[in-house]
């Protein structure tokens, strides 16, 4: 059982990270369905490392691109980084101040079967009626900027800060692939500044237990199934609509509100 559960933790955390599902959400309710003990804080980083892996390893033909030209001081000419920067700020700034209150009292069951509803009835609004075929790379700084306020409301557990990214996008006009692309690009600062945080975390508290083989594995399993749930989703909006996601999640909510309110 202690094994299964670190198997769970790298499966829920890889597979929700990036689709607009919210993988807190999923997290609060592996909690409330087990008896487990918490995992602990090095095994929280362990996963997060894995899945920020995955998502590089995806993304990394743009990220090279961004790489070379920040190294290259041409972040003028290529202002893409600019635009993840812009983007992210808004979700450090407030994270900074709301992270305790949040983890206090909107980690509950029934908060995230209600804002699972709520923001999946958003992006089938955004979804539905902003059909345009702008590109990502096209994206205006105010633009970048809309999208990480939406971001802030990632903070509230089953909003999903992959869900949110995406309905911002699609608000403004960007086409599936690029508002998904957009959104994992953003992921992997928000991913670091956790990394930071989790690890000071760890630097200060000399009471935490670690299980070193058991997070590896967590870690592994969580870069795995992120892959694989970046290319299926991607793969399916290719093709059709975030339907099939917001469908998970209407149901996902309502099945949650009755049997939890």
């Amino acid at each position: 059982m202690f094994e299964l559960q670190y198997f769970i933790i790298g499966i829920v955390q890889g597979f929700t990270e990036f689709l607009p599902i919210s993988s807190s959400g999923h997290l609060v309710l592996v909690s409330e369905l087990t008896s487990w003990q918490d995992q602990g804080l090095f095994t929280d980083v362990a996963v997060h490392v894995g899945t920020l892996l995955a998502v590089i390893i995806y993304l990394r033909g743009y990220i090279t691109t961004l790489v070379i030209s920040f190294f290259s001081f041409k972040i003028i000419e290529n202002d893409n980084l600019i635009k993840i920067i812009i983007a992210t700020i808004p979700a450090v700034i407030v994270g900074f101040f709301i992270i305790d209150f949040v983890k206090l009292y909107f980690r509950d069951i029934k908060v995230v079967a209600v804002t699972s509803v709520i923001f999946a009835g958003l992006l089938f609004i955004a979804d539905r009626f902003k059909i345009k075929v702008s590109k990502w790379q096209n994206m205006n700084y105010f633009q970048a900027f809309i999208i990480g306020l939406f971001q802030v409301l990632a903070f509230i557990p089953g909003a999903s800060r992959a869900g949110v990214t995406i309905t911002a996008a699609r608000f403004l006009g960007f086409d599936r692939s690029s508002a998904a692309i957009f959104s994992m690009l953003l992921s992997i600062p928000i991913i670091l500044a956790s990394l930071v945080l989790t690890t000071l975390d760890l630097a200060t508290n000399t009471d935490i237990n670690i299980n070193l083989y058991q997070s590896l594995f967590a870690a592994f399993i969580a870069c795995i199934t992120a892959l694989l749930s970046i290319n299926i989703m991607m793969q399916i909006i290719r093709r059709s609509t975030f339907n099939i996601f917001i469908i998970y999640r209407v149901l996902l909510g309502l099945i949650l509100l009755y049997f939890y309110a």
